[in-house]
């Protein structure tokens, strides 16, 4: 019987756990291109932010093509590349509105995201329309496997 109700609590407790991180965007995500990770927070006015918390090994180390020439020495890692983001009103799995800074081209793009599931969130960087925009999905990740970069220096 003991045996019954602690395998009952702790299935619950998963349950829960679970259902609660499939409505929470905060974590660790892997980009589509599997070159960086990013965490995801909430700024003190409850807006999704991301940093760049690891890198592979090889990738990018400096914020090389940025279009303002005093910041293409800043490390890439612990960089903010997303900002702003705000939870919709009717869909707790979207958040929009945001800005989210490519790295690759040192453009900012305007940023919509969804959280598929709890594991996987689709993130569609835009242009002024969302329809002319490009959908990447990220997955989530652990910290244990990819842990924190730290920034270099030149």
């Amino acid at each position: 019987m003991i045996r019954i109700l602690t395998l009952t609590l702790l299935t619950l407790i998963s349950f829960n756990a679970h259902a609660s991180e499939a409505h929470n965007p905060e974590g660790l995500w892997l980009t589509q291109n599997e070159r960086s990770v990013i965490k995801v927070t909430k700024n003190s006015a409850g807006k999704l932010e991301g940093h760049i918390a690891w890198i592979v090994e090889g990738g990018m180390q400096f914020d090389e093509k940025n279009s303002d020439n005093a910041k293409r020495n800043n490390p890439m890692c612990g960089l903010k590349i997303m900002s702003d983001v705000t939870q919709g009103n009717n869909d707790k799995n979207k958040w929009h509105s945001g800005k989210i800074y490519k790295a690759d081209d040192g453009d900012m793009y305007d940023v919509n995201l969804e959280l598929l599931n709890a594991g996987k969130m689709k993130i569609r960087g835009f242009k002024g329309i969302s329809l002319l925009g490009k959908t990447q999905h990220w997955m989530r990740v652990s910290a244990k496997d990819y842990p924190k970069c730290s920034p270099a220096k030149k």
